[in-house]
Order: C-alpha cells, then structure tokens, then sequence
C-alpha cells in the first residue's frame, strides 16, 4: 500500500496519507479524510467552548445555574442533578430519518432540541466545590479549572492531572503541588514561573531543569542547588541575589519576567520534550509508543493526531479523552471503544455521530442517551432495523459528499470566537460568517464597574479587604476579582496580585506554549565535541518555525549542552 497526496477541499493545500493511514481509516470502516490535519483540528476545535461562561437557569428545575451555553442559544439547558436525573426521557425526542434531507442537517435539529448539560463537570457527583469548571471530572475546591481531573484546591488553570494548590498552571501531568504562573511541570513543588521541568522545589523562573531546588533565572539544569542564571552559588549568597529581585512585588517579578525571556534565548531547545517515548512526533509525551503527531499527552500508543490526555490506543483525530481505543475524530471519547466522530461520549461502543451519549452502544446521530441502545436519532430500534436503516443513511451520506466526515464548524452550538478553535486559529467576525459559522455577540463580562485602580506593588502591603473589590484589566479592561483562597495562596507565596483578568493571563500561557504543528528542519549546532565535525547534520520534525529566533538543537547535540 502506497501513501497517497490530496488536495485539503478546506484549505486547498496538499496533504500526505501515510500506509498506516490508510489501514487505520479501513479498520474503522471510514473513508480518507478530505480534510487535512490542520483543518480537521480546526473543525474540531469548533465545536468546544472551554471557558466563556454564562448564567442561565435550569430548564427543569428552575435553579440558577452556570453554563457554557448563553441564552441566545437554542438548545435548553438542565443543571448536573437533573440532567443526570430520572425527570426526563431523551428518547421522547426521537425522530424519523427523512432520506431526501441532510443527515447532519436532521441531527442539527434534535442536537437544538434535547436539553444539554448546561456545564461539563462532575460537580456535586464525583466532585465537590468546582461548580465553575468544565470539561472536569474527580476534583475538589476548584475554580475557572478546565480540561482536568483527579486535582484539588486549583484556580484558573487548564488541562491539569493530579495536581493540588495550583494558580495559573497549563498541563501537569502528576504530582505538582502549590506551583504558581508555569506551563508543564511533573512532580514539583513550591515553584513560581517554571516551564518543562520535572522534580523541582522552590524553584523561579527556570526552563528544562530536572531534580533541582532553589534556583533562579536557569536553563537545561540538572540536579543542582543554589543556582542563579547557571552558575553555582553558596547559599547566602543565592538568597541575597533572590531577594534583591523582590519577587514579591508586581514590579520585581514584572522585572525577572523581561530578563528571563532575554536570557532563555542564549540557550538551545531540545525539538521535542519525550520522556521514555519510541518512534513519536509532536510534543510533550510521555511513556509513549508509536504516536505520530501527538500532543500533551501520557501513555499514547499506535495513535495520531491526538491531544490532551491519558491512556490513548489505536485512535486517531481526537482532541482530549482518556482510556480509549479505537477511536476517530472524537471530543472527549473518554473510556469508550469504536467510536467514531463524536464529542462528550463515554464509556460507549461502537456509537456514530452522536453528542453526550453516556455507557451505550449501536447508536448513530444519537443527543443524550444514557445505557441505550439500538437507536438512530434517539428513536429506539431493534438489532436488525437499526443495522438496515444504519446502512441506508451511511449510503445518502455518501451521496452528499457528509460520510466520514466530522460535523460541519458551520453547525457548532457556539460561535466562532466563544471556542479553542479562535484560540488556535484566529478569526475577525467578518471572516467567520463568510465561513458559515455563528458569532457570539455578548460574550458575558463586565467593564466599567471597578471599585479599586490602584493595587499596591507588594504583595505584604495588598489588605484582606481587596476580596470585596472589583478590579479592571490591565490589558482588555474586564472586571475581575480576587477570591479569599486566591489571595491566602498569593500571600502565603509571596506572589502579587495580578494585574489581568484570567482571560488575559491564559491567553498569555497560551502564546508561550508552541503551536500544534510540525516543521521539519536541521540542528542548528555547529560546536566541536557533539560527536560531529563542521555543522551537525541530523535532521528533526519541530514545532519551533524556521523563522523563531529559539536555537534549536537535535537531541544529541542538546544532551551535550545540559548541565
């Protein structure tokens, strides 16, 4: 089997499929894609609102409620204890398939019509406290958390495991503990505006150091103590080098911030972060195998195209999930089997198209069910109707050009700007309607309503009573606020009070963290000793872009570097 070069009908540019592709995409009964990866990512993305909250009211119950869905939208919308509840049957909206129609069209239609968890977590369930959070499961006090589970005692954070006493962290993926303003950091603890790193114990401002305490300002570290910008110190004289930065102020860390990004730019980059990885490329995997184009993950195997999760098999197209195999172009197919484009489906088998399907199997184009099966459009069928109908709408799909594809972005629930895929793929309103898709107008925040403009620089002079007041960012100018937890955490770290509001301060995470995409390039190391003469000549996949100013070395040649 040959691999094959096609034309993206998205974005017009071409794309390989690899052998293994093609052998993939047989096993699940599900042509090649159309779509290249980037724009498959895309559409994707387009159908997930991670973090724009909104207040709405539970449309069984009557309870005020938090939820991911604003008022304009269509579908209704059930708090956590009815939606899970016995008050409500989601196979009364079950509907006939009407052949001469769009099938996704049709779907669109019960998609509006079978009420929706207004949030996706687990809160008041599995979870306690974390009422504003989403896409979360298994944790305890937390707030403005997504992506996560198994944590506790985190606020504003994104895509987190086994992680406690966080503020403003991206992906950990075990054991961290009260770590403030980092991205990627495992097994830690006590440390401030660290990234890639692994073991650490009061540490600041460090990048890719491994089994390190009380450094500062440091790069490629390895078991060390008492550093400041990779040089050894006594202990004294480190203390007095860190408190002449005066952390502890808005001023001095804005300072250490400046100066760190200036000096990290001296040092080379490994290509990829792996940890006990076999033939994989993306970035920051760990105890993987044969995972191609994979990201921010832990034990991938036989994958591609996936990020965000744990204990992946066999699956491909997938953005989050967790203990799944055999699964294709899904939104959180966690702990389910054979599933095939789907979005917040578990512990399923087996199930088509479909949206927040919970412990079925046999389902396609299916909203809601929970434990069915046998049904097509939430309308109950039995084995031998459900396999023959099943077959006739997989051919008028095939006839309208919609088979073995993900739902259309122009169909998503959410606008445009309310979901990651803005985040990834920046659009002005204007050019997502020429595209089809919806815009939220009324993104629901304040402005205007502050009560205190001027906080004081340290974090000791900041009084108790600034939870009683209303802030503006410093950038967009949304009102915000500091939570009592969020300032004992502050104060009990010696951390001041941010000046932006979270949204701001995760879109600034988000610019740090490279893009979900590869480029191939040469090791750009030209040193003797790196077991090469002249330029070193091995070649890696990337996702530092040609034109970054970052050095960026192969792997060989970076583990010269490391200290």
């Amino acid at each position: 089997m040959n691999s094959e070069t096609r034309q993206c009908q998205n974005c017009k540019q071409e794309f390989v499929i690899e052998p293994d592709d093609l052998t993939f995409y047989e096993k699940m009964q599900v042509p090649p894609p159309t779509f290249c990866p980037e724009c498959r990512r895309q559409r994707r993305l387009a159908w997930r609102n991670d973090y724009n909250f909104y207040n709405r009211e539970c449309g069984l119950c009557g309870r005020k409620i938090i939820s991911i869905y604003s008022s304009e939208k269509p579908v209704p919308i059930y708090c956590n204890k009815c939606w899970w509840g016995d008050g409500w049957d989601p196979k009364k909206y079950g509907r006939d398939y009407n052949p001469s129609r769009s099938f996704f069209e049709q779907y669109r239609e019960l998609l509006d019509a079978v009420p929706a968890l207004a949030i996706l977590n687990d809160n008041n369930i599995a979870s306690v406290g974390c009422e504003y959070t989403n896409y979360f499961a298994l944790g305890k006090n937390c707030y403005l958390t997504m992506n996560s589970w198994k944590v506790e005692d985190c606020m504003y954070c994104y895509h987190m495991v086994n992680a406690k006493d966080m503020v403003d962290v991206m992906t950990v993926f075990s054991n961290a503990r009260n770590i403030y303003e980092s991205i990627y950091v495992g097994e830690s603890n006590s440390c401030r505006f660290v990234f890639n790193s692994e073991s650490l114990i009061d540490c600041a401002f460090c990048y890719d150091c491994r089994d390190c305490s009380d450094c500062f300002m440091s790069i490629g570290l390895r078991h060390k103590k008492y550093c400041v910008k990779n040089k050894q110190y006594a202990k004294e004289e480190y203390e007095k080098i860190l408190d002449g930065y005066r952390l502890d102020t808005w001023s001095g860390s804005e300072r250490a911030k400046k100066e760190f990004s200036d000096f990290i730019l001296k040092f080379p980059r490994r290509p990829a972060n792996f940890m006990n990885c076999v033939n994989c490329t993306g970035n920051y995997l760990v105890n993987s195998k044969n995972a191609l184009n994979c990201w921010n993950a832990v034990r991938v195997e036989d994958s591609k195209f996936f990020e965000n999760g744990d204990t992946i098999k066999d699956s491909y197209d997938c953005a989050s999930g967790g203990e799944q195999e055999l699964c294709y172009e899904g939104i959180n197919p966690d702990n389910s089997y054979g599933t095939h484009f789907t979005s917040y489906c578990h512990k399923d088998r087996n199930v088509w198209y479909s949206d927040s399907c919970q412990s079925s199997e046999e389902l396609f184009g299916c909203v809601g069910l929970k434990s069915a099966k046998y049904c097509i459009l939430n309308k109950q069928c039995d084995k031998e109707s459900y396999e023959k109908l099943q077959a006739q709408i997989i051919e008028d799909m095939k006839k309208k050009g919609e088979w073995g594809e993900f739902f259309p972005a122009s169909l998503s629930t959410f606008g445009y700007n309310e979901t990651l895929a803005e985040d990834n793929y920046p659009m002005t309103k204007e050019e997502a309607l020429a595209k089809g898709y919806r815009w939220q107008d009324k993104l629901q925040f304040t402005t205007g309503k502050e009560t205190m403009r001027e906080i004081p620089d340290a974090i000791g002079d900041v009084p108790d009573s600034i939870v009683n007041e209303i802030l503006a960012c410093a950038t967009c100018g949304r009102n915000y606020k500091i939570l009592a937890e969020e300032l004992a955490f502050y104060k009990r770290n010696g951390i001041p009070v941010p000046r932006k509001c979270f949204f701001c301060r995760l879109k600034d995470r988000l610019k740090l963290k490279n893009p979900v995409k590869l480029w191939h390039r040469s090791c750009m190391c030209d040193k003797t000793g790196h077991r090469h003469s002249g330029r070193c000549p091995n070649e890696f996949e990337t996702t530092y872009a040609p034109d970054r100013p970052e050095i960026v070395y192969c792997e060989n040649c970076y583990q010269s570097e490391v200290i």
